[in-house]
């Protein structure tokens, strides 16, 4: 049982230069002149010697491959502008849809039931509203934001879905042809004015554009530069969730800490959320889907309540210690295991985007060997175990 893809190779780099030190010494024996026997030992040493440098550089670059924890976005940095310097936009934001889901933002939550029948879910959230679930296929996966009877916010993913005015899976460059993108954008809100302020990671990731009186977070693959997911969400909503660097002017409504027992609520409904979402990603890469494992998801659990609470972020636990030894402790029977970690994201979708945006994650979350998933979330750590799992019938 190994962990990660970095380990797998180091051990196949070393009984490869195993062999080739075998090979080596044997041909340097064969050639060797009984007069020069001190010069054919010096010979084997010097290549003893290369053979190792060798071996240490290629498990040292081997090693590095395994991916880094993931933070998320600077978020809460809330800077309070005194000088009245807010930036107004100098451009008319784009028009909102008059079709697609973007058309269900501020609609009654009754003639969501009407059109799309109960939801499959019903999960509490962070933040003022409750999700929605909808998991209509894997090319179909809505979560609808509901506060006080009416659609706040949606997300969407998968490629049957209808996100006028874009597409998933359009190309980034088209996007940028059509719309007008901006590092500062304005929320003008009865509580007051606030701008937020995107990075260059921001502008190549996830976009923020203003459609008519609601806004739109386009989620995109850095690696293929096309629109993966998409957010719409009213101006409140948004500023409740601040999930860009924010300057504002006026009144900053007080955030709502949830308590511990609703907190339980939403770690749980994450968990579910990143299972669904990975398995939508999967698909649009041909992948196969995974099942669910509690146990695996136990073991991710407590890495993710650990780190939390002993105030460390890191794949290496320093109790229970890494990902085969957390796993084998529960007695979670694998072939291989990965593991994808991540913290300070502000919910489940933010998290499995920015995991799907960075090399050593992306890889993980779509490696084609595992079967199965377990996903554990505590408060804004977010923790994804992977394993190729041993059925009954191979332990036998």
């Amino acid at each position: 049982m190994e962990e990660k893809y970095a380990i797998l190779e180091s051990r196949r780099n070393f009984y490869t230069y195993n062999h080739a030190i075998i090979i080596l010494v044997f041909i340097a024996y064969l050639h060797r002149d009984s007069r020069e026997e001190g010069r054919f030992l010096r010979t084997v040493l010097r290549i003893l010697i290369m053979l190792v440098v060798i071996l240490l550089i290629s498990i040292y670059q081997d090693q590095k491959q395994e991916n880094e924890p993931l933070k998320g976005p600077e978020t809460q940095t809330l800077k309070e502008d005194n000088e009245n310097q807010l930036n107004q936009p100098v451009e008319t934001p784009g028009e909102r849809p008059m079709t697609g889901l973007s058309t269900w933002i501020g609609k009654d939550s009754n003639k969501v039931i009407d059109a799309l029948g109960q939801p499959d879910r019903v999960e509490p959230s962070p933040y003022e509203y409750e999700w929605w679930i909808y998991p209509i296929s894997h090319k179909q996966y809505i979560q609808m934001g509901i506060n006080k009877n009416k659609v706040v916010t949606l997300y969407a993913i998968g490629n049957q879905v209808d996100v006028a005015p874009y597409k998933l899976g359009q190309r980034l460059e088209d996007i940028y042809r059509f719309t007008i993108v901006d590092s500062e954008i304005v929320v003008n809100d009865d509580s007051g004015a606030y701008q937020f302020e995107l990075n260059e990671e921001d502008l190549n990731t996830r976009l923020l554009v203003p459609l008519g009186d609601i806004y739109a977070q386009l989620y995109l693959d850095k690696f293929t530069g096309k629109l993966t997911s998409i957010r719409f969400l009213d101006s409140e909503t948004l500023i409740e969730m601040h999930p860009y660097e924010m300057m504002y002017r006026g009144e900053l409504a007080q955030e709502q800490v949830p308590t511990d027992d609703q907190w339980d609520k939403v770690n749980s409904a994450s968990e579910q959320q990143i299972f669904d979402i990975t398995n939508v990603i999967r698909v649009q890469f041909e992948e196969d889907t995974l099942k669910w494992d509690e146990d695996t998801a136990q073991v991710a659990r407590g890495h993710s309540q650990e780190m939390f609470e002993e105030e460390y972020f890191s794949h290496e636990s320093p109790t229970l210690g890494n990902l085969s030894e957390r796993l084998e402790s529960e007695n979670v029977m694998f072939k291989t295991a990965g593991e994808n970690i991540a913290s300070q994201y502000t919910d489940a979708p933010e998290a499995v985007h920015g995991w799907l945006n960075s090399e050593g994650h992306r890889k993980i979350l779509l490696e084609k060997q595992f079967t199965h998933l377990g996903v554990g979330v505590y408060k804004r750590y977010y923790t994804q175990n992977f394993i190729e799992k041993i059925e009954e019938e191979e332990e036998g």
